[in-house]
């Protein structure tokens, strides 16, 4: 396990070994006017941290209390800002940049130039911000001031009387929209899934219940599968039936929510921020209203293991790399395939728009 800038990885972060960026003019623009998870909360510490999303290296840093991102490039001599220190200046936290110590405020403005403490510093040396909030546990970043939709809604993780985890950062060679088609199909979980809660006899797909919001920006549907269970997780595996209500929220954040009687839900949240055209960053963290002072290691780890199913499985797709509204791909959609076939045409829409 690696630890970079403040960020704990699962697998190193250089396994990001393919550095194209989107092609698509038009894809690429419509990207940065998402919402991506730059880090955990609670990997920010007392510095800035360097996070990639789309190609572009950012720096977030917390100063007076408040989260501060830009390009993690100071406008001067181009020296990446994450390597720098918060410091005070005249009562307050500025960010000091790590080549000639230029203090940055709050706003991104340029406050102090020790080389030259009496000047008058330039507006266009001021750090251009971009949008940056905090929400259950989760940093996220927008790469335009105009975001698209909003921050997802996962007000699960926050609640008093929840057990909860957060997984370890992977790096997944795939496509970010790939890995939200995955983490909404329905007809791979009894094969894929098959050694550690799938119900590999019971592999037909049942009828789903699916809409699309009227502004575009969240699909969600619902479903009674099979599945085996545990009553805790270390308890024996019974098959049973149970309700999962999808909603996922554009571009690449989806929150499932799993009913397995009238008393117990499981919260799994899971969102891919773009790092290149077919790699990205993967978040994912849970929460459960029973067994609430059971072994949280083990729930982890077995999530961790499902994960590890799905991405053995998407790493290995071709073409590497398709258009996200899957145009041209070569690929024949089928009656399984409800979500993937109304999350592309949504690109199709939104695309066609900009």
């Amino acid at each position: 396990m690696a630890d970079t800038y403040g960020l704990t990885f699962a697998r190193e972060p250089e396994r990001v070994t393919d550095t194209h960026i989107i092609d698509d003019a038009r894809e690429q623009a419509l990207l940065r006017r998402y919402w991506y998870a730059a880090s955990y909360s609670s990997a920010l510490g007392a510095g800035p941290v360097s996070v990639t999303i789309l190609g572009e290296d950012i720096v977030i840093v917390r100063l007076d209390g408040e989260l501060v991102a830009s390009r993690d490039q100071c406008p001067h001599r181009g020296a990446p800002l994450s390597g720098g220190i918060v410091v005070n200046h005249e009562g307050g936290e500025c960010l000091r940049c790590p080549y000639h110590a230029l203090h940055f405020d709050g706003t991104g403005a340029a406050v102090h130039l020790p080389g030259a403490p009496g000047d008058r510093l330039p507006s266009r040396v001021n750090l251009a911000l971009l949008p940056c909030e905090e929400r259950h546990g989760i940093v996220w970043v927008c790469l335009d001031a105009a975001p698209l939709g909003d921050i997802p809604a996962w007000p699960a993780f926050d609640r008093p009387d929840v057990a909860r985890f957060q997984s370890d950062l992977e790096v997944w060679q795939a496509m970010p929209s790939r890995i939200s088609e995955n983490f909404n199909d329905l007809a791979h979980l009894s094969i894929i899934h098959a050694a550690t809660f799938g119900d590999a006899s019971n592999t037909a797909v049942p009828a789903e219940t699916l809409t699309v919001s009227d502004d575009g920006h969240t699909i969600t549907h619902s479903v009674t599968m099979p599945q085996l269970d545990r009553q805790t997780h270390d308890g024996p595996l019974v098959p049973v039936r149970v309700a999962y209500t999808y909603v996922h929220a554009m571009a690449f954040s989806t929150e499932l929510c799993i009913q397995y009687d009238d008393v117990r839900t499981e919260w799994i949240q899971m969102t891919a921020t773009p790092l290149t055209a077919t790699s990205a960053l993967v978040f994912q963290q849970s929460a459960r209203n029973f067994d609430i002072d059971g072994d949280i290691a083990a729930w982890r780890e077995f999530q961790i293991t499902v994960n590890g199913e799905d991405r053995d499985l998407l790493e290995v797709l071709k073409p590497k790399r398709i258009a996200i509204d899957g145009s041209e791909s070569g690929e024949i959609a089928l009656s399984v395939d409800a979500f993937t076939i109304a999350y592309r045409r949504l690109w199709r829409q939104v695309l066609g728009q900009t």
